[in-house]
């Protein structure tokens, strides 16, 4: 695939002035609406939205950010214009994490009130709200997923435990659910046919990095995505740096691939790694280097979409770390690691021989401690979390495609007010889920950065040629999480769970196939004056 080099592209328009030429891509914010008791929700926040087609209406889970408020949540459901329409307490039942809707059914995920204990997915009817059946699950159930057809729904058990200090002993194995949505009955993609494979799995890259822990112990699903044909599935496996794959049918896991590393030396892989460098300098709004650093993909969100008749997943490459193992949490300060010798010699001979010691080097960058390949305590390669971009993944979930360093790069020259530069020596700025929708006959990706309070959106209808164009976010809405693209008899939309802010907002959209057009630009301007229109 070829890659946009970004940088160079959008000098080469702020040199021509051609940020007013046709706008491809448009969006207009219809509407937001607060998750506050004295707008009647139950909710109190909002994580995740699903669109119901049949009863034209969009479903909210969340639960209260305020840490005052914790184990507060629910359901909230409004209507296109915004307004509430029914809320429904959950917290009796555990912790509420995800929500889908198909077919005149809404799936909702919970979490037990003992963690470690099998989960609950709770199907309505979207219609009048009545519960239709309970299904027990495993342990943490974190995201839903229907098939295309709505026959089956597709469950992410991640298995967390409480903490990672009680050992494997309270360590609930993750596995995939799925649930027919006719009988309800149930099935589970386990993992428990690799945990004789854990050196295998490791030397071909995805990491296992539990003391004492299994396979399927370790191994912890974030989210799903589901074929266009409706047999396979592919689920993030985030702190593996790996994808699993399933097939449907049979209810198994076919296959754990690993994302292998991302060599941030090269051109075009540059990131920001310092949350200190050029501090007082407006001129200076990101720091984008090349660094002699392995980054971890690391995904959380995932999308499915198809191309031709070929299969195609999108991930959005955030990164995670475990940080109470036995022993030691897994993030460390380069400025604080042992560093073994030979790399220093190297860094040194790349970046001068403060690489380690300078803020506005490497001193300030949060790496992982998987780094010390032979274990003795040093380390010996700079393991960095997240991508910082998203990912095209085939079928068999080969790399085709990675977006580089253009996230912090368009950020950085067209959008420096939504660089969160306290977040570059961590994940910058957060790619956190991502959807693909049809907009007038475009594909079109729509990835959340959590960082940076926004939604990018790129055209995929030709995937030789990959193409920004414009990024939509405003003023109030923090922490963008949970998203669903939908159309209907009045348009294509997105709607956009905040998290952070326990805002929902809808979008309005739409795609213009303008030959010639600048699609750098699209209609960046009016997105940064932050016009919104709030509910009260």
């Amino acid at each position: 695939m070829k890659r946009t080099h970004i940088a160079a592209a959008i000098a080469a328009a702020l040199v021509s002035g051609s940020a007013n030429a046709a706008s491809a891509f448009n969006w207009n914010l219809e509407w937001t609406f607060n998750h506050t008791a004295a707008n009647g929700s139950n909710a109190m926040g909002s994580e995740i939205v699903s669109y119901d087609a049949l009863n034209n209406r969009i479903w909210v889970v969340g639960t209260d950010a305020n840490e005052a408020n914790l184990g507060l949540g629910g359901i909230d459901i409004l209507d296109m214009g915004g307004n509430l329409l029914q809320s429904f307490d959950t917290s009796s039942l555990g912790g509420i994490n995800s929500v889908a809707v198909k077919n005149g059914q809404a799936a909702v995920a919970i979490t037990a009130p003992t963690k470690t204990d099998p989960g609950l997915v709770r199907f309505y009817d979207a219609g009048n709200y009545s519960v239709l059946q309970d299904v027990t699950v495993g342990a943490n159930p974190d995201a839903v997923t229907f098939t295309p057809n709505g026959n089956k729904l597709l469950v992410a058990n991640e298995g967390e435990p409480s903490s990672y200090l009680v050992g494997p002993s309270g360590d609930p194995v993750g596995s995939v659910s799925i649930i027919d949505t006719n009988t309800y009955a149930v099935q589970t993609a386990s993992f428990d046919a690799f945990n004789s494979q854990a050196a295998a799995l490791k030397t071909a890259g995805v990491r296992l990095t539990g003391p004492n822990a299994s396979v399927a112990q370790d191994l912890e699903p974030e989210y799903i995505a589901v074929s266009a044909d409706g047999t396979k599935a592919m689920a993030t496996l985030q702190e593996a740096n790996s994808v699993a794959i399933i097939d449907i049918a049979s209810a198994t896991v076919t296959d754990i691939k690993a994302l292998g590393f991302k060599d941030h030396s090269l051109p075009g892989n540059g990131f920001d790694a310092s949350d200190r460098d050029g501090a007082g300098n407006a001129a200076l709004p990101g720091n984008i280097q090349n660094w002699n650093v392995m980054g971890m993909y690391m995904p959380d969100g995932i999308a499915s979409f198809n191309k031709n008749g070929d299969q195609y997943y999108i991930t959005a490459n955030e990164g995670d770390s475990r940080d109470d193992w036995p022993g030691g949490e897994e993030e460390v300060r380069v400025g604080n690691a042992v560093i073994d010798a030979v790399l220093n010699d190297a860094m040194s001979l790349a970046h001068g021989s403060d690489w380690q010691t300078n803020n506005d080097k490497l001193s300030r960058l949060t790496v992982s401690t998987s780094g010390d390949l032979d274990g003795d305590g040093d380390l010996d390669e700079i393991h960095l979390f997240g991508g910082r971009s998203f990912s095209i993944l085939d079928a068999a979930g080969n790399q085709v495609f990675d977006s580089g360093d253009q996230l912090e790069q368009i950020i950085s020259t067209l959008y420096p007010a939504l660089l969160d530069d306290g977040r570059s020596d961590n994940k910058g700025p957060e790619p956190e889920t991502a959807v693909v929708g049809n907009v007038n006959g475009r594909d079109i990706l729509f990835l959340g950065l959590e960082r940076s309070n926004a939604v990018m959106t790129w055209d995929l209808t030709d995937l030789n040629d990959i193409k920004f164009l414009d990024t939509i976010f405003t003023g109030g809405n923090v922490g963008p999480e949970g998203l669903s693209f939908f159309s209907n008899a009045e348009g294509s939309f997105l709607a956009v769970a905040n998290e952070v802010s326990e805002t929902t907002s809808l979008y309005r959209v739409a795609a213009v196939p303008v030959p010639g057009a600048v699609w750098l630009f699209g209609s960046a301007l009016f997105g940064l004056l932050g016009v919104s229109r709030r509910k009260a």
